[in-house]
This record gives C-alpha cells, structure tokens and sequence, in this order.
C-alpha cells in the first residue's frame, strides 16, 4: 500500500517529491520481496535501477528519462489502511481514477512528526499543515513510540533533540520550532517543491494549524 508524501499528492497536496514508498503486507522479511519488486521494475522501458537493502527498507533508485525517482519498501504484517480515490492527482494527466490502499492518515501524521522530529526539514512542517488541513489527528501510540526510539539525522544537533517524553510535550516543542521560523526560511527550502505562490504567507498557516493540537 501506498505511504509517504505521494498519498499527499493523490490527496490534493501541490508539493512535489521524487519518492514512492510502500509498506508491502504482510512480510516478516524485506527480503522476501526484493526479487518480486526489482523484477517488476526492470520492465520499465528504458529504465536504468540500482537497489540497495538496510536495516530498514529496500530502496530502488530508478532513473527514466534522465529523472530519477528513489522508490522505498517496508514490510509489516499489518497496516492500519484507509482507500482514496487518485481522481485529483491523475486528472492533470488524463489518466483515469482509481481506489487505492493507503496508510491511515492518522497514523501517517504521526510518522510525519516523528520523521521531522528525526530530521527538521520545513517540508515535514509543510505535510504537517497538509493533513492538519485534512481533519487528520496523529495517532499517539504510534508517535510516542517513534518519539522513544528515534533515529535523529546528522543535521540535528544534540543539544536540539526532543528531550521530552509525551505527545503534549512534543506538540510544545513543534510549535515552538515552528514559531521561530521565518517566511524567508519557508521560500527558501521549499522552493524545489512548490511554485511562489502557494509558499507565501504559510508561516501563519503553520502556526495556526499547531495551535490547535492538545
């Protein structure tokens, strides 16, 4: 099933990502699904793939047309899965809709602050917004779990990491990152993502959003 920042694409999110990620269900084993899916892509014409499997998923790196896409894969036995409809994103190719599988959105506002909490990239804050926008609420087992355990990048600091132990702790902690923003630091690092006009004024759109998490 689908996850990660193209749900938001098939959701109505304007943002752009070269990334398709997958959780296949139900695997105990990333490696039991190399084969099927290295397989499946290399029937891609023209395309040219190097895959590569860690500790935590298997990543494709696929290059068509000289664009290149990076496709993940995580296993699990079970998902928690909601369906959508692709309407918004296929119409602007003329393609026809379609019902997919996709991870729950709560559980993936929940990864998504547990990924920018790991991470502290505004387009994080950006999805954040997105799903806020959507009615989503994050499931707090799932983010407490990630908040245990995380897996911080080499960008953060220590002296940055989320010292706290609950979700309204953190919920604190993300507003306060957030407020300390600039418009200028939101242009700026999403400006590969998404045209001018949808960067400008979402400073106050953010902060607004985060006010209402309790």
């Amino acid at each position: 099933m689908l996850r990660g920042g193209m749900v938001l694409r098939v959701l109505g999110s304007p943002r752009l990502t070269n990334d398709l990620d997958y959780f296949f269900v139900p695997y105990k084993s990333k490696k039991d699904i190399v084969a099927e899916i290295v397989t499946c892509l290399r029937f891609l014409e023209g395309a040219a793939l190097d895959y590569s499997l860690n500790s935590k998923c298997l990543r494709v790196a696929l290059t068509v047309d000289q664009t290149t896409i990076q496709v993940e894969a995580k296993v699990a036995m079970e998902v928690e899965t909601t369906t959508a409809s692709t309407r918004l994103f296929s119409s602007q190719f003329d393609l026809p809709p379609r019902i997919i599988h996709v991870v729950d959105t709560n559980n993936a506002l929940a990864n998504k602050m547990a990924a920018w909490n790991e991470r502290r990239l505004v387009r994080d804050i950006y999805d954040i917004w997105f799903l806020l926008q959507m009615s989503a609420s994050p499931d707090t087992a799932t983010l407490e779990r990630r908040l245990r355990k995380p897996s911080y990048s080499r960008l953060v600091k220590k002296e940055d990491y989320f010292r706290g132990r609950t979700c309204s702790e953190f919920y604190d902690f993300l507003r306060g990152w957030v407020a300390a923003l600039s418009e200028k630091q939101i242009v700026d690092e999403l400006s590969d993502y998404l045209p001018p006009e949808e960067t400008s004024g979402l400073v106050l759109l953010f902060r607004a959003a985060l006010a209402r998490l309790l």
